[in-house]
């Protein structure tokens, strides 16, 4: 057995991606006679958002949508048929690297100047609630004690079971990633958010695309109005097959993959060159070590309470490895702020709250979302108003030609309160930030009334809309005499 070494740190956090690294710098700064460990397996800060998942994968959808504006372009009176112009698929992957390095670098740049944050690529496992064994590539070993520990391993993509000889053969986005081909011909399976992205970005690039889905429905967690907006998109696109409510029975691989399917109670072959599964992610947990401590978990992730403590009182855990967290970069970096706040402190004084979370799905047209959707809200028998405005009737939208789509309010009745934001619009995602801002600071229709917005901005349509639900509130109002009669005398006096 190797020589084991044995050191001492205040803090270990396990993990380099949104929900590890923001823990490490900001208690690092804040605590600065504190040890710090900071535990990647790679060595690497960025975690899955940064290499395999939301920035690769945005750029290659900024590179898409300026291809898809190619063939808008002749109704600004603009043709560019006759162009030179062509999407050169390595320079996507070399834009790709550029931009992954830089962003990379410049967090190792941060942790760098932190005397009292200490990068460590090794693999980590729990030897009981105060110790954790690292394991480096060279075969050494080494037992660090900690006083707190952070998990922030994050996810990874979960990849169904099929008969055949390639069920082995199928990638995830971390496979599609780490080699970037642009295939002629790909079987992306689910109907998600990431497989919708994938989707529309690489049929955007000319690939035949065969999407495969159990469901009848696509991205069932959003909008429903959005959500059946975008199933019209599909459909409109000639390099998009849809295969929803299919059943794959086996994938097999000789020079090419062939997928048996059942779709209407028939049964049918196709032939492609890659198979991509989009069918959701599973936590990062295993080889941690947890049934050596006291953290309770289940196949879904690690359980915490309202702070991201673990049963462990001793051990929190922050991001997509936790069970029912929302699984965005954004929301991981909020938990780290939270535990970073939480451990300075030395109290549970800051907590988790979900209910304002934001998000963008990245589809063309782009869905935002602030809050709670129409659903949620209903879910929790809360009396809510929902109205929405038509960007048709938007002047910017008219003048850039975006002019479809909405944005809908839902407001608690009693209160006033904007309680969730929807967003279907090209220009969603700019505009998502807005958004959560009105719902984080639980804005009133009137507050949001009593805003100037720059016109002509998308973005004036949030007090119009406001403005609309108000002025529909004060008409029902008015059909109580009484009311009607307390708002004349108030204006006499």
């Amino acid at each position: 057995m190797n020589k084991i070494e044995k050191s001492k740190y205040d803090l270990v956090v396990i993990g380099g991606g949104p929900a590890g690294t923001p823990v490490a710098i900001e208690y690092g700064k804040l605590n600065k006679d504190k040890k710090i460990a900071l535990v990647d397996i790679l060595g690497e800060l960025g975690g899955e958002c940064l290499f395999q998942g939301c920035i690769p994968s945005k750029i290659m959808e900024a590179s898409s949508k300026h291809v898809k504006i190619l063939d808008e372009l002749s109704e600004f009176g603009i043709d560019l048929k006759d162009s030179n112009y062509k999407l050169i698929w390595e320079k996507i992957k070399l834009r790709k690297d550029e931009i992954l390095n830089k962003r990379t670098k410049a967090a190792r740049e941060v942790v760098d100047t932190l005397e009292n944050v200490e990068l460590i690529k090794a693999k980590a496992s729990f030897v009981d609630s105060k110790s954790i064994k690292l394991s480096f590539e060279d075969g050494t070993e080494k037992i660090v004690d900690f006083k707190k520990a952070v998990i922030a391993t994050g996810s990874k993509s979960f990849i169904p079971k099929y008969e055949g000889n390639a069920a082995s053969k199928i990638w995830n986005n971390s496979d599609f990633f780490a080699k970037m081909p642009l295939p002629k011909s790909l079987a992306i399976i689910g109907s998600g958010a990431i497989a919708i992205e994938f989707t529309q970005i690489l049929s955007a690039l000319g690939v035949k695309i065969y999407l495969f889905a159990r469901s009848n429905k696509i991205l069932k967690n959003i909008d429903s109005e959005a959500s059946e907006f975008l199933l019209e998109e599909l459909k409109k696109d000639r390099n998009i097959t849809l295969l929803l409510g299919s059943d794959i029975k086996r994938i097999d691989f000789d020079k090419n993959f062939k997928i048996n399917y059942e779709l209407d109670n028939k049964t049918d072959d196709l032939e492609c060159d890659l198979v991509l599964s989009g069918a959701g992610r599973v936590a990062n947990i295993k080889s941690l070590g947890l049934e050596n401590t006291k953290v309770s978990f289940t196949h879904k992730g690690i359980i915490v309470d309202e702070f991201l403590k673990t049963e462990d009182k001793n051990i929190f855990a922050c991001g997509d490895v936790v069970e029912g967290f929302p699984k965005f970069a954004h929301t991981a970096q909020y938990g780290a702020h939270t535990i970073a706040q939480n451990l300075f402190l030395e109290h549970d004084l800051f907590k988790m709250k979900y209910d304002i979370n934001s998000w963008v799905l990245f589809s063309m047209p782009n869905f935002a979302s602030a809050g709670l959707s129409e659903k949620e809200a209903k879910d929790r028998d809360i009396d809510i108003i929902v109205d929405k405005f038509n960007f048709s009737t938007e002047a910017k939208s008219q003048i850039e030609n975006d002019d479809f789509g909405y944005l809908k309010f839902i407001v608690a009745k009693s209160s006033k309160k904007i309680i969730g934001i929807s967003i279907l619009h090209n220009e969603a995602a700019s505009m998502g930030g807005e958004a959560s801002l009105i719902v984080g600071k639980e804005m009133k229709l009137k507050e949001l009334i009593d805003t100037i917005h720059p016109h002509p901005t998308i973005s004036e349509s949030f007090v119009m809309l406001a403005k609309k639900m108000m002025g529909e509130i004060m008409l029902e109002k008015l059909k109580n005499p009484v009311v009607k009669t307390l708002l004349k005398l108030e204006r006499w006096i």
